[in-house]
């Protein structure tokens, strides 16, 4: 078998325990027999979530660890998560190669009926550390259910919110990117599944205030997941993915990511896909593979 069989068959992954050592160093230049030039050409559509993989190091070396396994994109959550500056975060990416795609922007309780002058600065805040980092989306939670309110009320309050914002993200042109959750791994929200979110960004009709679609979120909340994306693929700014049951890599649930992908891409989703996943088992080598072989499968489907 040459190299691309041994990668669609998913057999490469004997070899990959010794790819990188500790510090991340991939000595011989080759990472389960793909090069590195092969494999940033097989993960140039994916963004790899440095808050969840290569978590035994600091998150300012895992920068490095990313362009190394061959990813030319990172996305992060919330700036201030290894005690840094946006400034600084930005001289590691640069250093290492990488763009970053996405943050994370500080917002709780939107649906709250006060706050809004605190989300606002916080959102103008985040807005300068996207600029500073050259992120086009922040993405924005904050929908915890307010006890004794309906969700109707918090929906509404929640929408007001992000309509007080939404001129603030349209002069950057940075998105602002509603995250919707699933009540199994996240509970106590409001807004779970796409139906809520799709129909508030609708209303507030913004060019810049969009949905992060996780894909992971969408299959926990509500399954159906490749007919829902269709639904709202306008509307969707970012996507994110892991696999169900267990939030890690592509492969190691029931979710068939190939056929997803796949949709998404036809549908016209043309950005990165945030690999918010934990690998299993805490195996960063494998996980990288994985991706190859994913990777190829969805180019092997695309020519069928």
């Amino acid at each position: 078998m040459n190299r691309r069989e041994l990668i669609r068959a998913g057999l490469v992954a004997g070899v990959a325990g010794a790819a990188l050592s500790a510090c991340g160093a991939d000595k011989d230049g080759r990472y389960g027999g793909i090069g590195h030039g092969e494999r940033k050409k097989l993960l140039k559509g994916f963004s790899v979530n440095l808050e969840m993989w290569w978590t035994e190091l600091p998150l300012e070396q895992r920068f490095e660890l990313a362009a190394l396994a061959g990813f030319t994109q990172v996305e992060i959550w919330f700036v201030s998560s290894a005690n840094l500056n946006a400034n600084e975060l930005a001289k590691m990416a640069k250093a290492a190669g990488v763009k970053v795609t996405q943050i994370v922007g500080a917002s709780s309780k939107l649906g709250a009926p006060y706050g809004r002058d605190i989300f606002l600065t916080s959102m103008k805040s985040a807005i300068e550390e996207a600029k500073i980092l050259g992120a086009p989306v922040v993405t924005i939670t904050g929908h915890e259910i307010i006890e004794n309110q309906s969700n109707e009320l918090s929906i509404e309050n929640y929408r007001h919110n992000l309509e007080a914002a939404a001129p603030l993200f349209e002069e950057a042109k940075i998105f602002a990117a509603v995250e919707p959750f699933n009540p199994y791994d996240h509970p106590g929200h409001f807004i779970n599944g796409h139906k809520d979110a799709l129909n508030m960004v609708r209303v507030i009709g913004s060019d810049y205030v969009k949905i992060n679609w996780d894909l992971f979120h969408m299959q926990r909340a509500e399954g159906n997941v490749i007919a829902s994306l269709r639904e709202g693929i306008d509307q969707v700014c970012y996507m994110q993915l892991a696999d169900s049951p267990g939030r890690n890599q592509p492969g190691t649930g029931e979710m068939d990511y190939v056929n997803i992908i796949s949709a998404a891409r036809a549908a016209g989703y043309t950005g990165p896909i945030g690999l918010e996943c934990v690998p299993k088992d805490n195996n960063n080598d494998q996980a990288v593979i994985d991706m190859l072989v994913l990777s190829e499968r969805v180019a092997a489907a695309a020519q069928v």
